[in-house]
């Protein structure tokens, strides 16, 4: 396992790339990003030391769903690599726990972000295309629904899925 540092605006991995390990971040901070440096970039959110980031490619083997770039000089990340995950979780399982914890909590985050999205087209329903009878909180409740997945289709294209990370509440 390695220690890397990253300066600000470094790039971690890339959108697409394929994962050979995961980070742990130690310290400083990391934006994860879809369609990163395209006029479709959308900041997800954004971890801190305590987090993980890149596990979902390495165990599903799968390529990155999204671009992480250092937000801040000095970042600090413990590189664990395939032949090193294992080993890493049995000196410390409780990093395990922590990680099992993160991911219930991406997947609550997007169960409600589904949630949300639901009462906004159900709302939509209700009015049966009637303008008079939405309130201006639901217009504006869709437009940033659309807004929204726009950018996502525009980074992802035709394979476009919402990533696992949190991100900000866009339907409240």
């Amino acid at each position: 396992m390695n220690l890397i540092t990253f300066n600000r605006g470094n790039v971690i991995f890339r959108q697409g790339d394929f994962a050979h390990g995961m980070y742990d971040i130690i310290s400083g901070s990391v934006g994860i990003y879809v369609g990163y440096g395209t006029e479709h970039e959308v900041q997800l959110t954004t971890l801190k030391a305590g987090d993980f980031l890149g596990e979902m490619g390495m165990i599903e083997v799968y390529p990155r769903s999204a671009t992480a770039v250092a937000l801040e000089d000095g970042t600090e990340l413990r590189e664990i690599g395939d032949a090193e995950f294992n080993d890493y979780f049995k000196a410390q399982p409780e990093r395990l726990l922590a990680i099992m914890r993160q991911l219930s909590q991406r997947l609550r985050d997007r169960t409600a972000d589904y949630e949300a999205a639901c009462k906004v087209l159900e709302s939509m329903k209700e009015t049966h295309g009637d303008p008079d009878k939405r309130s201006p909180s639901l217009a504006e409740k869709v437009k940033r629904l659309l807004t929204f997945y726009d950018n996502v289709m525009g980074a992802y294209g035709d394979a476009a899925y919402l990533s696992y990370y949190p991100s900000d509440r866009f339907f409240y």
